[in-house]
């Protein structure tokens, strides 16, 4: 049995749908299993990873799982090391972030680094999965480019190879099910890199609309990042590092094709799969 925590999330869904497939016995994780909406075959069971009583349930005769965590990381990674090492579970894959391996310090790579340090302790072996952005990030810019055919970049506009979620599944599913993985970690990327702008750009032309790209002063972020979590000096060293040229993303890596045995989705794939979230509202009279 393969436990997958966050399920019901883009990484999580995919990859539970893709074991299943599989012919994997697949449990998913789920704080409202009546909403999860998975293939059928998955067990859906009720709990999260802040919930220590419902993770000890929830491991009960699991062999390997995905960790895919929200919120408090690194607490709820604790949680998630001692269900583990209790239930004897042999193997742990964590859906970690490339920014532990950032040059400059923030809470991002601090939270997922102490997530690690508890999963690794834990005594289970593990595989570190460490993607970089997701094209997905750039559904931020929807509103806006429905509204008024702009694009308003938060995260500046260096160069980086970002990486399709559905990729993110496919590896953690490789890392799953191919011993070959325990003991290692990869930082995943796409397999192109691009600024901002170049993402502005393709997906202006697989809309069909010139967009208009502009970059928010880091003042401007690190308001609005405040604003959101209430801690300012965390927004301030965030958005530096977010902005920062030197990041572990900026070149593509081969992990996606050594884990899948072929090449990452590119961003022009992702912008023709997700077009219609940018699409223009319709006026009505």
């Amino acid at each position: 049995m393969i436990l997958v925590t966050g399920a019901t999330g883009k990484v999580g869904r995919e990859a539970a749908t893709q074991l299943a497939a599989a012919g994997r016995r697949v449990r998913a994780l789920s704080r409202t299993p009546e909403e999860a909406n998975l293939p059928a075959g998955i067990e859906v069971v009720a709990g999260s990873p802040a919930d220590p009583a419902s993770l000890a349930a929830a491991f009960q005769g699991v062999s390997s799982a995905l960790v895919v965590l929200s919120g408090d990381v690194a607490g709820e990674a604790r949680n998630v090391a001692a269900a583990a090492s209790a239930s004897g579970v042999g193997h742990l894959v964590f859906l970690s972030s490339a920014s532990v391996l950032h040059p400059l310090p923030h809470g991002i790579a601090d939270e997922h680094r102490a997530a690690e340090e508890a999963i690794t302790a834990s005594g289970v072996d593990t595989t570190f999965l460490r993607p970089g952005p997701f094209h997905a990030n750039t559904s931020w810019w929807i509103r806006t480019v429905r509204e008024s055919g702009a694009v308003r970049c938060w995260i500046g506009n260096n160069p980086g190879a970002p990486i399709d979620e559905y990729d993110i599944a496919s590896s953690a599913v490789a890392a799953l099910t191919d011993e070959r993985h325990r003991g290692k970690a990869y930082v995943l990327t796409g397999s192109e890199v691009l600024t901002s702008k170049e993402q502005a750009r393709i997906l202006g032309e697989v809309l069909g609309r010139e967009l208009d790209f502009s970059v928010a002063p880091q003042e401007e972020v690190v308001e609005v990042f405040a604003g959101i979590t209430g801690d300012r000096p965390a927004a301030v060293t965030n958005v530096a590092a977010l902005h920062s040229p030197e990041v572990p993303w900026a070149r593509p890596t081969p992990a996606v094709r050594l884990l899948t045995g072929r090449e990452p989705r590119s961003y022009r794939a992702w912008a023709q799969a997700n077009a219609a979230l940018f699409a223009a509202e319709k006026v009505t009279a």
